[in-house]
């Protein structure tokens, strides 16, 4: 869970709130949900990053692997076309920090996305 990000470098999340928001939160929701106003468009749906399975398997690595390279068979982007190396460790750090890693309640959220 605790692994750094690739390359040696440190991501700054603040500087990818405005990014995700303007850009990742259409398909995986403001919340991290996977309900962005875009996900019932698309399938396989979003990455609900609030489930447990994607809590437990998501660390910076894999994050920043994903935003760089995008997932075969899905609708996510290939980021590395149009941000910096730097700019995808913010974003993966940012996601780190808001949805796997921060506490969250007991409840279990919706079971979109995988």
């Amino acid at each position: 869970m605790s692994l750094p990000l690739p390359r040696g470098l440190q991501g700054n999340p603040d500087r990818a709130a405005v990014f995700f928001l303007q850009n990742c939160a259409t398909c995986h929701g403001t919340s991290g949900d996977g309900e962005g106003p875009r996900a019932y468009f698309i399938n396989p749906p979003p990455r609900n990053f609030l489930l447990a399975s994607s809590r437990q398997r998501l660390n910076r690595p894999t994050l920043f692997n994903a935003i760089s390279k995008g997932i075969v068979g899905s609708e996510m982007p290939a980021w590395s076309k149009v941000l910096s190396d730097q700019e995808i460790a913010d974003l993966a750090e940012f996601v780190f920090q808001t949805f796997i890693s921060a506490p969250q309640d007991n409840k279990e959220p919706g079971n979109s996305g995988k």
